[in-house]
């Protein structure tokens, strides 16, 4: 390409940024008045229904080269300075209207509250507490959750019951130890052989596993499940998870592990194929996904391969969302990959275990918004 024919493109690139730069202020423009009558009326700032509708108007719009999920990661951005503006003339400077989560409106703990948790150790870097109390005040319902860094598991689950805890989210390191400590597993986690969610009702303490769903959604917006190779690295209960959904979906699986006796396992379980973590280099795929914690916060300097095998791979995803870009996906971006991080995987499992929990539609895109704020925020 010739240097004349660089700079026309790049003087159409100014252009189109300073048309997009008028209809972003006149967006604003129009939120802000949208925003006075939302007060005039006394109605919320926030109405996941109209957010939704507008990503759904969004992707039935869109004719690419954009994919759905580039749109709406922009989109998502919009609507959240949108909302700030809105809440600004509401005179909440948060950018997020919060409600009292408790009937009595006082914002105290009540004897009726709803109580869920999680379940991990070590605890402190999770979003979950954030992300679902957030959801209880946005939907003014009386329920709070909590984070235990848990030492005795058969003491926590003991703990569950007879304190009536409705609900509790389990991670790292317990997905497949709480099995022996639990009353019923539904199929789902009978099959993917890890739980990440208890449910405590009647019958007593329910596991089940929602981390697959988030897995399918968070690999379908890079490509196409079926029909395509994965190596995925780990043999954990989140890698479990991923198997699932991976081969429900009608793709190819290979396993990569630093223990061989747990890697070959798992890969027994699936019926897949294991390669050792010394011979990464021989396990080709179209998408390498991470399912270890190597690279989560606060040791974000690690990564679970070598850079030199990035290449090898169309598209690279990794599980942990914290920090929202770890440099495994740094050096697979530069490898010229696709790639995807946690956040969608971590969203849509809570928003499913919200359903399970609560019987309500979760406002996911709030609560995508409201992690990724958090996430991006210096």
């Amino acid at each position: 390409m010739s240097d004349d024919s660089l700079d026309k493109l790049r003087c159409l690139i100014e252009d189109l940024d300073a048309a997009l730069l008028k209809l972003l202020n006149q967006r604003a423009s129009v939120s802000t008045e949208i925003g006075k009558l939302k007060v005039k009326s006394g109605l919320s700032i926030y109405d996941h229904r109209r957010e939704a509708s507008i990503f759904k108007y969004l992707a039935e719009q869109n004719q690419g080269p954009l994919n759905n999920q580039e749109i709406n990661r922009i989109f998502s951005e919009i609507i959240s300075v949108s909302r700030r503006l809105q809440s600004n003339i509401a005179g909440n400077d948060s950018g997020i209207e919060m409600r009292p989560a408790t009937e009595n409106g006082t914002g105290t703990l009540i004897g009726h509250t709803s109580v869920y948790c999680i379940l991990g150790n070590p605890i402190a870097h999770s979003m979950s507490p954030m992300m679902h109390n957030a959801a209880f005040r946005l939907l003014d319902m009386d329920a709070i959750y909590v984070p235990f860094e848990v030492q005795d598991l058969q003491g926590a689950v003991a703990g569950i019951k007879a304190l009536g805890i409705k609900g509790a989210s389990v991670t790292h390191p317990f997905k497949r130890e709480i099995f022996a400590f639990i009353d019923k597993i539904d199929d789902t986690a009978e099959k993917i052989g890890a739980v990440n969610t208890l449910v405590y009702g009647t019958e007593g303490l329910r596991g089940t596993n929602t981390d697959w769903v988030g897995a399918v959604r968070c690999l379908e917006a890079l490509l196409p499940i079926q029909d395509h190779k994965f190596v995925v690295i780990g043999a954990g209960g989140a890698a479990r998870a991923v198997v699932f959904g991976i081969t429900s979906k009608g793709g190819e699986v290979v396993i990569v592990n630093r223990s061989e006796e747990k890697g070959r396992s798992l890969a027994k379980e699936f019926d897949c194929t294991f390669v050792s973590l010394s011979e990464i280099e021989s396990a080709h795929g179209d998408c390498l996904v991470n399912t270890t914690p190597i690279g989560m916060y606060p040791k974000e300097d690690k990564m679970p391969v070598p850079e030199r095998v990035l290449g090898a791979f169309k598209a690279v995803a990794d599980v942990i969302y914290n920090p929202l870009e770890t440099m495994l996906l740094r050096k697979a971006e530069a490898a010229g990959c696709m790639v995807a991080g946690g956040l969608e995987m971590f969203v849509f499992q809570g928003g499913e275990q919200f359903r399970i929990w609560t019987g309500k539609e979760p406002p996911v895109e709030f609560m995508r918004n409201l992690v990724l704020e958090r996430l991006t925020k210096p």
